[in-house]
């Protein structure tokens, strides 16, 4: 039989010992947990982000995988804890918008889970750890409840059934007289700005142009000659990079600046 794998996303870093507290709290549950780090160098409380970079991870992991996601910054309020259950996984994480990508949601802040799917408030502390701390229930509800689900408990027995989930509308491109103009969405660790421009939605000889520098074209590979590329990248957006340098820093440019395709 296969070990159950369980993935952490986080916003809390490394140099402190949150997230080696939740891995511990796991393995206490369960031994045989496979604890595999997506990333815990989200910024701090930043929501969006944290979706983006999750969902973009999704499609690499089993379908049977347990995904725990904390971006809390409303710990301790009134956000409810959840646990959803989905065709790709199972996800362990506030009620705040983080499975926006995965549910690709569009105008709306409350989504009805599609067909397949099931969510539930995660309220039966027989699964907590206790006593329950207000400000780190990344330790004390999601990883014990994602501990537990590795041992085979259903999330239905863990709380009540609820119909829909919190969500942000994700950002699209507009597309008006031969020109596609979206938004960075993310910059990742090398400075790379990437879009929210599908790269089926544009052909290699487009125009791609950010902060008045047109890039004729789409590159291949990030060790192209231009100083400033447009390219796909391994999560299917289109990208600006800087071939051994960060576009971010080229452009002074960052999340939410605007990005134009002239379309062929």
């Amino acid at each position: 039989m296969a070990r159950p794998i369980v993935t952490l996303t986080t916003d809390f870093g490394t140099s402190d010992a949150f997230v080696g507290a939740m891995k511990g709290v796991i393995l206490g549950i369960n031994p045989n947990a496979v604890i595999v780090d997506l990333t815990h160098d989200i910024p701090p409380q930043d929501v969006s982000s944290a979706a983006f970079v999750f969902a973009t991870a999704l499609p690499s992991f089993p379908a049977d995988t347990i995904h725990v996601i904390v971006v809390d910054p409303g710990v301790g309020s009134g956000r409810l804890p959840i646990g959803v259950r989905g065709p790709c996984g199972l996800f362990v994480c506030p009620d705040n918008g983080l499975l926006s990508y995965v549910l690709d949601t569009s105008d709306t802040t409350l989504t009805k889970l599609p067909e397949g799917w099931s969510a539930y408030h995660l309220t039966d502390e027989r699964y907590w750890r206790q006593p329950l701390s207000n400000t780190f229930h990344g330790r004390d509800i999601f990883a014990p409840v994602a501990g537990h689900l590795s041992l085979g408990v259903a999330p239905e027995h863990m709380g009540s059934r609820i119909d829909s989930v919190l969500t942000f509308p994700v950002p699209r491109p507009v597309k008006a007289n031969g020109v596609l103009t979206g938004r960075v969405i993310h910059v990742d660790r090398f400075g790379s700005l990437v879009t929210n421009i599908k790269g089926d939605q544009v052909s290699m000889d487009a125009t791609v142009s950010i902060s008045a520098r047109p890039i004729a074209g789409l590159s291949q590979i990030y060790q192209a000659d231009e100083a400033l590329l447009a390219i796909v990248g391994s999560s299917g957006y289109v990208e600006i990079a800087v071939p051994n340098g960060s576009a971010a820093m080229e452009l002074g440019a960052g999340v939410g600046d605007e990005v134009s395709v002239r379309l062929r």
